[in-house]
């Protein structure tokens, strides 16, 4: 996959507002020359075989990703912004009265999804993945036709700041998901790691359980159920309530009764969920970079 044509798209979920976080998460500057981690994935996409690059966006961050990006891009991938607002749904639907926050991740994917004719990752601006979980994902694309996931240990993605929400997976023998369950809240606490599970109840999780990132390798095939589910949704939508993209896979995967492959990884998770993480990042990607995973700055020729 070495013409850019050929190659697999990056989409990358930039239009969330970071209500924990409280900033512009996404335009955080974390690296030794105020690199932001959506360029970390970027890079390692591109050196993995990404040959596009679609950001789903908020529009007051279309100019500093434009000025940032669109040169180091030039002649490498092509970029294309594409805003998720509320008036952006299919046709006959509308986003519910006094609506505040975005429509969910399911609702961004929606948004760029004319834009996806082949293979895609699908990615969060604010976290970090690891330099592998690109390669797994390029490797995938380049001998199977099915989704996939990259898979990470639950102890690689926690805050030392707060609780974290993680899709805690289930993986049958041949390593194919069977299913997410959303957990809320998983932290350390009385030296026992636990989250909450759906039903409101604390419950123990293993320090090796593989949890979801939101870390997807898709394809279009996906699309059309993506917006049948947008739509049904949208008919029901309360005020506050979100289209997840990973509850959108996973009524596809039993639509069709289609298997995702789990691609396992020892990366460690680097994300800004809380403010006190900025630092703990910084220090982590700094250390890449003196270890020459990285040159500094970042997009600097090796």
């Amino acid at each position: 996959m070495n013409h850019v044509n050929d190659a697999p798209a990056l989409v990358v979920l930039a239009a969330g507002l970071g209500s924990r976080y409280g900033d512009a998460k996404q335009v955080e500057g974390v690296g030794p020359r105020g690199e932001w981690l959506l360029e970390y994935a970027i890079r390692d996409a591109l050196e993995a075989g990404f040959g596009q690059v679609v950001m789903v966006i908020r529009a007051e961050l279309r100019a500093a990703l434009i000025e940032r990006l669109a040169p180091h891009l030039e002649g490498r991938a092509t970029l294309q912004l594409v805003e998720q607002t509320f008036d952006r749904v299919p046709a006959g639907c509308r986003a519910p009265a006094g609506r505040g926050k975005p429509l969910g991740t399911g609702h961004a994917l929606w948004c760029c999804a004319p834009l996806l004719h082949g293979p895609f990752a699908v990615i969060n601006a604010d976290d970090y993945y690891g330099r592998s979980a690109f390669r797994l994902l390029e490797e995938h694309f380049a001998h199977h036709a099915n989704p996939a996931m990259v898979g990470y240990r639950l102890d690689a993605t926690l805050s030392s700041h707060g609780g974290v929400n993680r899709g805690v997976c289930r993986i049958d023998a041949r390593g194919h998901l069977q299913d997410v369950t959303e957990f809320i809240d998983i932290a350390v606490r009385d030296d026992a790691l636990g989250g909450n599970a759906p039903d409101g109840t604390r419950q123990p999780l293993a320090p090796d359980t593989v949890v979801s990132l939101n870390c997807w390798g898709l394809t279009p095939a996906l699309l059309p159920d993506l917006e049948s589910g947008l739509r049904g949704f949208l008919a029901h939508a309360g005020e506050n309530d979100e289209y997840f993209l990973p509850h959108a896979i996973t009524q596809y995967l039993a639509a069709h009764d289609e298997a995702l492959s789990v691609l396992p990884t020892d990366d460690t998770w680097l994300g800004l969920t809380y403010p006190d993480d900025r630092a703990q990042v910084v220090a982590a990607i700094e250390a890449l970079h003196a270890a020459g995973a990285y040159p500094a700055p970042l997009w600097a020729q090796r």
